[in-house]
């Protein structure tokens, strides 16, 4: 068994002993010791970091496009129709708002008069979805396309003028918030 001497002080004077124990522990402690080198590795774990959470944020937009309610072909020539001006001078007018009280009869007016009409409504429930969608059914029944979407959702917009070139918006779509002065009876 070696004593503590033999353990302290080098076998051939002048040389100091080598300790290999622990040797992968010193060289990743030097790996790591400098400054430079801690500078690099933050940038390192920063570029990672950076990488990932912009690769989740296009699969989360992804994963949203693939969801909406809009898009395709059959979609576009659905608005394209919708849209068609039926009178000379016709107007091509997206109406927000379209399955809302107001909406509808605008909606029908304009359609009646000839004029090309599409229709935008997110059918929130502030008021009965149901009656939207009744109202949604109407319109379609008299050639007027209502999209299901947000005025909020810049692509959406953005496809809808893709693929119309509108001459007139018509916008009728709000966020209700008038409250009951008192409260309604039961």
């Amino acid at each position: 068994m070696p004593s503590i001497q033999d353990e302290l002080l080098p076998s051939t004077p002048g040389k100091f002993k080598i300790d290999h124990r622990g040797s992968h522990h010193r060289q990743l402690h030097r790996c790591f010791a400098s400054t430079s080198t801690m500078f690099l590795w933050a940038l390192f774990l920063i570029a990672l970091t950076a990488s990932y959470l912009s690769f989740q944020s296009f699969i989360d937009t992804g994963n949203r496009y693939f969801a909406a309610s809009w898009g395709g072909i059959q979609w576009e020539r659905q608005v394209r129709n919708s849209a068609q001006i039926h009178r000379s001078g016709g107007m091509s007018v997206l109406v927000t708002g379209a399955a809302g009280f107001v909406g509808t009869h605008v909606s029908l007016a304009l359609k009646k008069r000839g004029d090309g009409v599409v229709g935008l409504d997110n059918f929130n429930s502030y008021y009965d979805p149901s009656l939207k969608k009744a109202r949604k059914a109407m319109l379609q029944d008299h050639g007027v396309f209502v999209v299901e979407g947000d005025i909020n959702d810049t692509r959406l917009l953005a496809k809808l003028f893709d693929v119309v070139a509108f001459t007139h918006v018509m916008h009728l779509a709000a966020q209700a918030g008038v409250r009951y002065a008192v409260p309604p009876p039961p």
